[in-house]
């Protein structure tokens, strides 16, 4: 015992009496806890206790039942022995008896040589038939115990013949022998009577026993357990066993065969149907798998699957040749060259010996069978095996891959062939063409081969990537059946399909939840920041391009088989084609009916978010090209020619049934319209438009629209018509829509604007000039107002004063306002003289065409972030590579040119419209005419050097074009134009020097220019003609007001542009233990520098060292 054992025992009393002496210290709570505790663990122990008492008891009733069973058994062995004296005795006297009688034979005179010899062969059969009855039985339990079902039944056969040779008194025995008669003249001894009577009281139930043997034999894979010998042993332990087919009348010899033969062969396929039917209900897997069990149940699949194939290719067609057709079968699993003559000698006795018993076989017959079997069973594992894949991918793709590779290598591969070829008796080649019928087996599959082609067909539920092709296994004259080609080629392509659908349907509805969150967590107008719209739609784009190319990378790592490469590669291509174009026709539906749902009037960040994030798909998106590839589609992969005959039509065809359907000529149709040109369009094709139309759009069968809705979003995969709870846009589609969303039948150009990736490119052009018109009309709405509001009174106060009074409100005139009004309304005064005496003044630019076009410029600075200077792609191959169309001269228009040209756009437009309503309008009563004839001249001259200020700025000036060269522009050129060319006249009309006031005017164009340059070039661009020298700043006007430098002339103050060049928020984690220690090393610092004062310059160095040791020091604290 150690030292710490020998502690524990001697504080082992302490502690027992260590509570008894904390009593007095302990409260009544801590009392009663004390107290609880202990009845607790009292009832514990009680319930111990009783429970190992109830286990006692039980262990005591059992072991008295068990001495109750051994006391009878024992007394039943006791009586056994007890009567063995007697049944001894029993034999003696009778073994006396027949020595007595013939013994008095013997000694008979009487009795002839002829009968003496007769009892003597009764005696030896009588010899030979107890011999048999005690060998029998044994040689069946041997057969029992090796699982030869095959010797049982012959064995038990012969027992029973032997019995119902020597009486009839056993049912059973009469019907499997098939003994009808017995001779009259056969005596049985006693004691061969009762040991007949014991061998068929032990023997009766063993025909049950093998018959349930030999069909558990049947129920398993005879390429796993026995082969093809097994198979043919349990066979003929049936036919020999079948009690009805022995009782049956006599009759012809092969009608009797043929019944015989043909139940054999119902009962094999009904086995073996029952195998798979089990196997297809194991393959069953839960619906739901986590990432962990994902491997575990994919190769739990890929095992099942397996025995399915081996059941097809031996149990189906292979052994059922070799046993029914040609009756010969590999005994044992020895190469041929291995086997010498006495194995072959044995073999072949074995294959005799047991295919002795069987009837002759029907080849036709079993061709007829097994083609039937096949084609009732192929397309229930087809549609298991894709519903599974479907599971197994959706959890762990990268195990589809390996999975097809295996039943490849398990159906089709080279030593999978090489397998079935050896087993020497045929190959596998042979043996399909004795069992399998491809008329019958391919009759409603989809290996069934096509009318008019050696190729095989694709049915319709196999979708787009095999529609046109061959299912990967080339029938034609040789029309070779393979289990890889009529179960898993269509199966895998149709799973392609699938799994991209899926996955497209996946990534829409993440690009379109992703831009609605942003829509609906969006700012509002006026406080929206650039460069947070510019990142959104930036990672909405990126998110995107990046899903559309990890789907087409998946696809094409996992999908693409090794020994198919060129044919799976070619299906998944065509598919990815189709899927692409079918997801940016949903998209830009989607994003186009957004634009159609009307929030405020000035809220425009809808048009602004979507604006941007089409501008950035059509650069963006670097995977389109791959995706839609002209090389990848339909009509290009098929290698087929042109016309309906082919099941694809062209564009044009398309455009006329679109053109007929759209009867307001707006460009839009309704869906029911779409599904009537659609099916128009594809009339005498195999495609149906409706359909097509219903099934890319998402839209349920029942209706044409979208259906029970949540959140925005239909009870199908997010469809592209989904419904927003407040509002729903028009259910509509344009051309270029269709045009993508019908690839799989369409045929479109390789290049050009009727190119795939030129229908997206012109569709995203299409929306986005839209967007930023929309949104350049909300951002300009409320200095529109206001310069409208305030030229509408200035052409009403210009038609109703007087020249002099206009110029008093302007400043034009140089005299005081007192002594103007005195002239003014003095009757002695003539206001011609007064006129004369005044001369004609040129004012400054009116102040509201500058502050709406300073606004344009405001709102251009805040709408803008760096980013949208950049250029959008970094070559002009590179845009011709997305499908964009450019000459040599053009360039790919950037974020910053769109913006400035959809807002001069709008700006032209809105001033144009507004002078022309204003000057040409109705006011008062007043025709277009009167209004100007009406107007001073200084206001003409006023409205003059505006109109040539906005027609310069514009027209002239203006570097940067516009967002668009559409008729709007044009007609509001025409109008400044024509505007202009009016003030002109009738200021030539009203004053004599017209030369004077163009040039005054220009003078007062270009001080606004240079006063205002820093806004104005950052919308029209730099003019270097908009200089003013200065001997210009010193000259008068010559018209009677003051110089340019004496004119109070037009401050303004830089407009506020901080969310212009806004950075990003930077997060930086400074905790208080980092501010203290800069707080430390700054008074340290301080200290260091008093400290230092008194040191000369000569000791520099040295406190340079001590700086950087402080610094060091520092670093290490």
């Amino acid at each position: 015992m150690s030292y710490a054992d020998s502690n524990m025992y001697a504080d082992a009393p302490q502690e027992a009496y260590q509570p008894q002496g904390q009593n007095n210290s302990m409260t009544i709570d801590e009392m009663r806890i004390l107290h609880r505790t202990a009845l607790v663990e009292a009832e514990s122990k009680r319930t111990e206790l009783r429970l190992v008492l109830a286990s006692r008891y039980r262990e005591l009733v059992g072991s008295s039942d068990e001495v109750i069973s051994m006391k009878e058994r024992a007394e039943e062995l006791n009586a056994l022995v007890v009567a063995l004296p007697e049944l001894i005795e029993r034999v003696v006297q009778s073994a006396d008896a027949s020595d007595a009688g013939g013994s008095a034979d013997t000694l008979n005179p009487g009795e002839s040589p002829s009968k003496i010899e007769g009892k003597d062969e009764d005696e030896s059969s009588l010899v030979a038939v107890r011999s048999e009855l005690s060998r029998l039985p044994r040689e069946i339990h041997r057969c029992l115990d090796d699982k030869n079902v095959h010797g049982a039944a012959a064995a038990l056969i012969s027992l029973f013949e032997v019995i119902s040779s020597r009486s009839k008194s056993y049912p059973l025995a009469n019907l499997l022998s098939g003994s009808k008669e017995i001779p009259d003249n056969i005596t049985n001894s006693p004691l061969l009577e009762t040991q007949m009577r014991m061998v068929y009281l032990h023997v009766q139930t063993l025909p049950a026993r093998v018959e349930k043997l030999a069909r558990r034999v049947l129920l398993q894979s005879a390429a796993k357990h026995g082969g093809a010998r097994g198979t043919a042993a349990a066979l003929s332990a049936l036919d020999l066993l079948d009690v009805s087919q022995n009782n049956a009348a006599p009759s012809s010899g092969p009608s009797q065969y043929a019944s015989r033969s043909t139940k054999l062969i119902d009962l094999y396929y009904e086995s073996k149907a029952q195998l798979l039917n089990n196997l297809l209900n194991r393959l069953t897997l839960p619906t739901s798998v986590s990432a962990a069990d994902a491997t575990s149940v994919a190769n739990a699949a890929e095992f099942i699957l397996s025995k399915i194939v081996l059941i097809l290719q031996y149990d189906v067609i292979l052994h059922p040749y070799q046993i029914f057709v040609q009756r010969n079968f590999p005994v044992t699993n020895a190469n041929e060259n291995d086997v010498n003559g006495d194995m072959m000698t044995k073999n072949k006795k074995i294959v005799d010996d047991i295919m002795s018993s069987m009837p002759r076989f029907d080849s036709d017959m079993l061709k007829s069978k097994a083609s039937r079997f096949l084609a009732a069973h192929l397309p229930l594992i087809r549609t298991k095996v894709k519903s599974v894949l479907m599971i197994i991918a959706g959890t762990t793709a990268s195990k589809l891959g390996q999975i097809r590779q295996s039943l490849y290598d398990k159906t089709d591969g080279i030593e999978c062939m090489n397998a079935l070829d050896s087993s020497g008796v045929c190959t596998w080649d042979e043996a399909v063409s004795g069992m399998v019928d491809i008329r019958v087996v391919s009759h409603g599959t989809s290996f069934a081969p096509a009318a008019g082609t050696g190729k095989t067909s694709i049915s319709d539920d196999q979708g787009v990537a095999a529609s046109n092709g061959h299912s990967g296994q080339q029938l034609g004259s040789s029309r070779r059946f393979s289990l890889w080609g009529a179960l898993f080629s269509n199966t895998f392509s149709s799973l392609v399909h699938s799994l991209l659908t899926t996955s497209f349907h996946s990534v829409h509805a993440r690009v379109v939840s992703t831009l609605r969150t942003s829509l609906a967590r969006a700012p509002p107008f006026e406080y929206m920041l650039p460069h947070e719209a510019h990142r959104n739609a930036l990672r909405i784009a990126t998110d995107l391009d990046a899903s559309l190319r990890k789907v087409s990378d998946d696809a094409h790592e996992l999908l693409v088989h090794a020994e198919e490469r060129e044919e799976s590669e070619r299906r998944l291509r065509q598919s990815l084609y189709v899927q692409t174009c079918e997801i940016m026709g949903r998209l830009l539906n989607e994003l186009r009916r957004m634009l159609l749902v009307k929030q405020k009037e000035e809220d425009a960040i809808k048009e602004l978010i979507v604006g941007r994030l089409c501008h950035l798909l059509k650069f963006r998106l670097a995977s389109l090209p791959n995706l839609l590839d002209p090389k990848s589609s339909p009509a290009v992969l098929t290698g087929l020619g042109g016309g309906k005959s082919t099941g694809m039509i062209s564009l044009m065809e398309l455009s006329s049934s679109f053109d007929l359907a759209d009867d307001d000529d707006d460009g839009l149709i309704s869906i029911e319209e779409a599904m009537e040109a659609m099916e128009s369009a594809f009339s005498g094709t195999h495609f149906h438009g409706a359909e097509m139309v219903r099934d890319t759009l998402l839209l349920s069968t029942s209706q044409s629209g979208a259906g029970d809705t949540t959140n925005g979003v239909t009870n199908r995969t997010n469809g592209s018509f989904a419904q927003n709870k407040q509002s729903s846009a028009p259910q509509n589609v344009t051309l270029s829509e269709l045009a993508l969303l019908s690839a799989k039948g369409l045929r479109h150009d390789a290049t050009g604007p009727q190119s795939a990736l030129g229908t997206v490119q012109s569709s995203l052009d299409e929306i986005v000039s839209r967007c930023f018109k929309g949104w350049a009309k909300a951002a300009l709405s409320p200095p529109l107002k206001s310069f409208r509001t305030k030229l509408q009174e200035t052409i009403e106060v210009s038609s109703a004063a007087s020249d002099i009074e206009w110029r008093r409100m302007n400043g034009l005139i140089e005299k005081d306002d007192d002594d103007l009004l005195k002239e003014i309304h003095d009757p002695a005064t003539v206001n011609e003289e007064l006129t004369k005496r005044q001369k004609t003044a040129v004012g400054h630019l009116s102040p509201h065409f500058l502050s709406y076009l300073l606004a344009v410029a405001a709102v251009l600075n805040r709408s803008i972030c760096p980013a949208d200077s950049l250029p959008p792609v970094p070559s002009l191959d590179y845009a011709k590579a997305l499908g964009m169309c450019f000459s040599d001269e053009e360039e790919a228009v950037n974020m910053l040119v769109t913006i400035r040209g959809s807002l001069l756009g709008e700006a032209v437009l809105s001033m144009s419209q507004s002078l022309q309503e204003e000057v040409y309008g109705m006011h008062g009563g007043a025709d277009k005419s009167e209004i100007l004839e009406q107007c001073s001249p200084s206001s003409l001259i006023q409205l003059l050097m505006d109109v040539k200020f906005v027609n310069r700025c514009f027209f002239e000036r203006n570097q940067n074009g516009f967002l668009s060269t559409s008729d709007f522009i044009d007609d509001s050129r025409g109008i400044m134009t024509q505007l202009s060319q009016r003030l002109s006249d009738s200021v030539n009309a009203a004053v004599d020097d017209g030369l004077s006031i163009d040039r005054a005017i220009s003078e007062r164009h270009s001080q606004v220019f240079v006063s205002c340059g820093l806004f104005l070039s950052s919308i029209f661009g730099e003019d270097g003609n908009d200089k003013i020298s200065p001997l210009n700043d010193s000259v008068s006007n010559g018209f009677g007001g003051s110089s340019l430098l004496l004119s109070s002339s037009l401050v303004t103050n830089p407009l506020a542009s901080s969310r212009r060049f806004t950075l990003l928020p930077i997060q930086a984690e400074k905790s208080l233990t980092e501010l203290q220690l800069r707080g430390r090393y700054g008074k340290k610092v301080r200290e260091e520098k008093e400290s230092n004062k008194d040191v000369s310059s000569g000791n520099a160095l040295g406190s340079g060292f001590g700086f950087l040791s402080s610094m060091l020091s520092t670093k290490t604290r």
